[in-house]
């Protein structure tokens, strides 16, 4: 959010404050916390990975150079992964426990980035910090995206831990590798030269942490407002730059048929280079009534959105969330109105310094006909913003983009910028709804081409509660190379709904109910003796093949040579395989028993299939369909031959 003073008296002071959530999560406490791990394994101390330390002074100086809403936290490329970092344990149950321990000096809180995660059936992870008081987790199976990204909130203080539990039936099946730590800042390095270092030490950010003045959403003053709060969500911005957040609003369409479009203010990422994937909106990020809670509310979230439209001299933007927002949020899609007449009064319901929601009300808003100075590089025209005079509450960095809602409960423009000290009067300016609507003139610079995809050009549409989008079947079957069935084979499926069933005698999968319009997900395992089908034949394959006397002639035969998950084909896995025949190991080091592919996975090379990165749940990005049809090819690690048993 920006705060304005026009003409000579121009001045501009910002600053971001932090985030302290969540990604949906199943709860639960992770297993070192336990009095059974304590004494079978001690409470012996970790190894500390000390992160690349952060340059405040480049930091400070990019910041005074960025336009648009500032960061509150800085990015440090890592490279943690299972295989090079961190401390396994070995559980009697057989299964195993993964920590790092990860710690940036100086940092008022850590948060980390994720790329290809991949959590098997029945894993968790979590991230907690070292006094185990904050626990954020744990995320699992549900938790998996076709990216592959993934991002954690933010864990306070210079220290946080991470802890990756695999139970023994998918040994090895997990991937996990963080490309980044952001570390929030102090503050104190953004004060103005007038304002004084005591009041600069008390900006802060997220929970708590907004001016005492501000009236929580479920206070009587939002009573009248309740489906317009539903709507409403705190935006957690990742950027290549670091970590900011802004307010934003679910709006409805003329088609109404739940799109998730998002609006907020283009300049929220304006200079920055948005990672919208790993975008966060957090729905429901409030008290439960009118006082502070003394613990943080736990809101609903859904992670990565796609820009839709934008434009800096509306400054507005338009997303739509990648992921169809579950219907048990209850959220509310509010309405607009592109009408010419400044609305009579109203109400905006924000997330002031990345705190829990507020409301603010006001009485009567004008047309501002003058041009607004944001920063040496910025002015939007005259005309283009309502100026609103608040009547209860103020504004404040993380407010930007909130909606303006009109006496109808109809959102007529974005928050900007404007003018507040502290808790006395406050004027916002909210760029125009109407404007915004014909924007740039093309579908990337203004909102009507979105909200109004059919063409029917009315000046203002309604709210809306979230359409219920009816469901379907997904199913398909499970077959070797050869064509035979395999049964037995345990198939998960995650999105709106979480189940799992099994292959029957025919190899054939069901789930029935399936919501529509969200992304589904499927992972399917078996658990086999791995000795099942090995043999010295499947050893002369591998030989020929290396040898190239006789090259493997499918890429799911070569992937099934592949048993310690090298990602190539060598003398190693045939003594893999040979101890596997002996019995002097039960089990593949790098594979499971059982690999599957969809029927029509395609391979980008494929006498090289180790080049792609085969998921470990494949995604079907929307599910709009009555009947999904989605078949496999199983095989068993080492059986060259589909030699073996199925158990068909």
């Amino acid at each position: 959010m920006r705060s304005f003073r026009q003409f000579t008296l121009f001045f501009v002071f910002v600053i971001a404050f932090g985030s302290l959530g969540a990604q949906p999560s199943s709860g639960g406490t992770p297993l070192s916390f336990s009095e059974g791990f304590k004494q079978a394994h001690g409470e012996k101390a970790l190894t500390v990975e000390q992160a690349p330390k952060l340059n405040l002074k480049r930091i400070i100086k990019e910041d005074e150079a960025f336009i648009g809403a500032p960061r509150f936290a800085a990015p440090l490329a890592v490279d943690y992964s299972l295989e090079n970092s961190g401390e396994w344990t070995e559980l009697e149950d057989g299964g195993l426990l993964w920590r790092l321990k990860i710690q940036s000096e100086g940092a008022l809180a850590l948060a980390a980035f994720y790329k290809d995660l991949y959590l098997p059936p029945g894993s968790q992870l979590f991230m907690y910090s070292e006094d185990g008081k904050q626990v954020l987790g744990a995320y699992t199976f549900r938790n998996n995206r076709p990216s592959g990204q993934f991002m954690t909130g933010f864990i306070k203080g210079e220290t946080a831990i991470i802890e990756y539990y695999e139970p023994a039936p998918v040994r090895g099946q997990g991937r996990l590798q963080l490309f980044r730590i952001d570390h929030a800042y102090h503050k104190e390095n953004y004060r103005a030269a007038e304002q004084q270092l005591e009041e600069a030490a008390r900006l802060g950010f997220g929970f708590g942490t907004s001016l005492a003045c501000h009236k929580n959403a479920n206070c009587p003053e939002g009573d009248p407002w309740g489906a317009q709060k539903r709507s409403v969500c705190r935006i957690v911005m990742v950027l290549a730059e670091g970590t900011g957040y802004c307010s934003g609003t679910l709006v409805n369409n003329t088609d109404e048929d739940g799109t998730p479009y998002i609006l907020s203010a283009y300049h929220c990422q304006d200079g920055y280079t948005p990672m919208y994937d790993l975008w966060r909106f957090d729905f429901s990020y409030q008290s439960a009534g009118c006082a502070n809670p003394n613990v943080e509310p736990v809101p609903n979230s859904v992670l990565g959105c796609t820009r839709r439209a934008g434009r800096q001299e509306n400054d507005f933007l338009l997303l739509e969330a990648t992921t169809v927002i579950p219907p048990a949020y209850q959220v509310f899609f509010s309405g607009w109105s592109r009408l010419p007449n400044p609305p009579q009064n109203g109400v905006i319901l924000h997330h002031p310094s990345g705190d829990i929601k507020k409301v603010a009300l006001y009485n009567q808003a004008s047309i501002y006909n003058g041009e607004l100075i944001w920063n040496s590089t910025v002015t939007t025209p005259a005309n283009h913003h309502f100026r609103v005079p608040f009547s209860v509450g103020t504004f404040e960095p993380g407010s930007s983009g909130s909606g303006l809602f009109d006496q109808n409960g109809r959102i007529t423009g974005q928050l900007n910028g404007g003018l507040n000290d502290e808790c006395g009067p406050a004027t916002g300016f909210f760029g125009r709804f109407r404007l915004s609507w014909e924007g740039g003139g093309s579908s990337d610079s203004r909102l009507r081409d979105w909200l109004d995809p059919t063409g029917t050009d009315v000046d203002t549409l309604d709210g809306m509660e979230q359409p219920l989008l009816g469901s379907g079947v997904v199913s398909g079957m499970v077959t070797n190379e050869a064509g035979a069935s395999i049964p037995g084979v345990e198939v998960f499926l995650s999105g709106l709904m979480e189940s799992s069933t099994t292959t029957g005698a025919d190899g054939v999968y069901r789930f029935e109910n399936v919501p529509l319009g969200g992304a589904v997900g499927l992972a399917l395992q078996k658990t086999d003796n791995f000795q099942n089908g090995l043999s010295n034949l499947d050893l002369i394959f591998i030989s020929k093949h290396i040898l190239g006397l006789d090259p493997l002639d499918t890429p799911i035969k070569m992937m099934a040579s592949d048993v310690n998950g090298s990602n190539s084909l060598t003398t190693l896995d045939q003594i893999g395989i040979r101890k596997v025949i002996l019995g002097i190991d039960l089990e593949f080091s790098g594979r499971p028993a059982w690999q599957f592919f969809p029927v029509d996975f395609t391979f980008s090379n494929p006498a090289n299939p180790y080049q792609d990165s085969v998921p470990g749940i494949f995604m079907i990005s929307s599910f709009t369909e009555d009947i999904l049809d989605m078949d496999f090819i199983g095989v068993k690690s080492g059986d060259i031959d589909d030699s073996a048993d199925t158990g068909g």
